[in-house]
């Protein structure tokens, strides 16, 4: 086994290790961050590898150890299945849905024994956002003699809204001259390789739902069975497509906001999950329980094994985000507002880390490796040294450093990556005890090593 060499870093000194090959246990010498070449470029296949956890623990970054001897009320599947119910209608931001969820969440943050933060004086923190305001729309089915058939959203068809409205009569076509007049739908089934036109057409299980919140730019995709796409090859028939228009409109939204005093409240660790969700396509309810009510149902775990401690190494803050989908805005309203209370903030976003039998990864950008290191380390979890959302950039500041727990097969499974945003996003594919576990590692992780400095550690291999 090749050790790595190791840096010991103090205010001018720096002691070295010549690596070589033994089987001895590595130095008990904390380390924790990966350091690569100069030469080596952000599209490096060698930056592309997920060390084994094994390696940190080898390499001197030992799992938690710190035990808790108390228990608390509540399982992280009661929360999913509340997060996941109707009434929160897929909690698609600036819903009523959206705004019940986070009322219920509140509740849940007061109950388990949460504060409200002091400088917000509230459960709620209302920022300004935009929201894309989309009704349902209409299809017909029209026939050489005009005749019109409608089709029924969520068994028929189910549609993606465009920026602009849509009002038109038009036959499936992949003539450029025809669409771009406005006289024909683009058939992407016909012509896949050009499927990223405005207004397109594609067959599938329309069961599934395909939501209709967009960001500015995205094409109308309008999705139907295969029944119906056989009807409009036909020659003659057409679609008559009435769509709303999907404006982006200033208004407001809430993240839900939780705090716990610490020892020195000069440092806060801010543990966060989004809860919003992809919300309704007609009929169909994306119920959004791996996106995201497993991170949120975590986060309710964690808070409430911390409620108890005795003692926290700093502050703790605790946010359910708003608008995760919409340019991470709820991200952004926090990390603006505490920037200037602590000279250190360390976040950890929960996102998309429940499905049954999958690892979950510790993910960042370059300068938050020591942190990164410190949970793999700590809790057991696998290593990626690339980029992935964990808050936008909004906790990317000079004081702070910000990673996200997540799985990567929510991103490399077909088996998973086609249940996101659709109905079949269900608490059934979730392990609520892997939720359970991981919520509880993580609150001792941050009894024991919430105030530790951002650069607290540095590793080489």
């Amino acid at each position: 086994m090749k050790k790595a060499l190791c840096f010991l870093l103090g205010f001018s000194l720096v002691f070295c290790l010549t690596a070589c090959q033994k089987e001895t246990p590595a130095p008990e010498k904390p380390v924790s961050e990966k350091k690569l070449p100069d030469a080596v470029t952000e599209n490096d296949p060698a930056k592309e590898q997920a060390v084994r956890p094994g390696l940190f623990w080898e390499m001197g970054i030992a799992p938690v150890e710190y035990e808790m001897d108390w228990t608390v009320e509540g399982t992280a599947e009661t929360y999913v299945l509340e997060l996941t119910d109707p009434k929160y209608q897929g909690r698609a931001g600036g819903s009523e849905g959206n705004r019940a969820a986070a009322g219920w969440l509140a509740e849940q943050f007061s109950r388990v024994g949460l504060q409200k933060l002091p400088t917000l004086g509230s459960w709620k923190q209302t920022y300004q956002t935009t929201v894309t305001a989309v009704l349902p729309g209409e299809a017909f089915l029209v026939s050489p003699d005009g005749e019109e058939t409608e089709l029924k959203l969520g068994e028929d068809w189910v549609f993606r809204a465009s920026p602009d409205a849509v009002d038109l009569t038009a036959p499936l076509s992949t003539d450029y001259a025809l669409y771009s007049d406005g006289k024909a739908v683009w058939d992407a089934e016909a012509d896949p390789k050009n499927a990223s036109r405005k207004l397109c057409l594609i067959t599938g299980d329309v069961s599934r739902g395909m939501p209709y919140t967009n960001a500015n730019g995205t094409p109308s995709r309008i999705l139907v069975t295969e029944a119906v796409y056989e009807q409009l090859k036909k020659d003659g028939y057409q679609i008559h497509l009435q769509l709303p228009d999907a404006v982006d409109e200033e208004g407001s939204a809430e993240n839900v906001v939780g705090f716990l005093p610490g020892k020195d409240p000069t440092k806060a660790v801010v543990l966060g999950a989004n809860f919003d969700g992809p919300g309704q396509c007609g009929p169909l309810l994306m119920p959004g329980a791996y996106n995201n009510a497993s991170g949120v149902a975590a986060l309710v775990q964690t808070a409430a094994w911390l409620a108890q401690a005795e003692e926290l190494p700093c502050d703790v803050i605790f946010a359910a985000f708003n608008t995760e989908d919409n340019r991470q805005n709820g991200f952004v309203a926090l990390s603006d507002h505490i920037e200037e209370q602590y000279t250190q903030i360390r976040m950890v976003n929960l996102k998309c880390i429940g499905w049954r039998g999958q690892p979950i990864t510790v993910y960042g950008v370059n300068s938050e490796a020591a942190l990164r290191g410190s949970l793999a380390g700590g809790l057991g979890l696998q290593y990626a040294d690339r980029d992935i959302a964990s808050g936008g950039g909004a906790f990317d500041k000079e004081t702070m450093s910000s990673v996200t727990l997540f799985q990567d097969a929510c991103l490399s499974d077909p088996n998973i990556t086609s249940t996101l945003n659709t109905i079949y996003d269900t608490a059934d594919n979730l392990d609520f005890d892997m939720l359970d576990d991981i919520a509880k590692r993580l609150a001792a992780w941050v009894i024991e090593r919430g105030d530790e400095p951002l650069t607290s550690y540095v590793v080489y291999w």
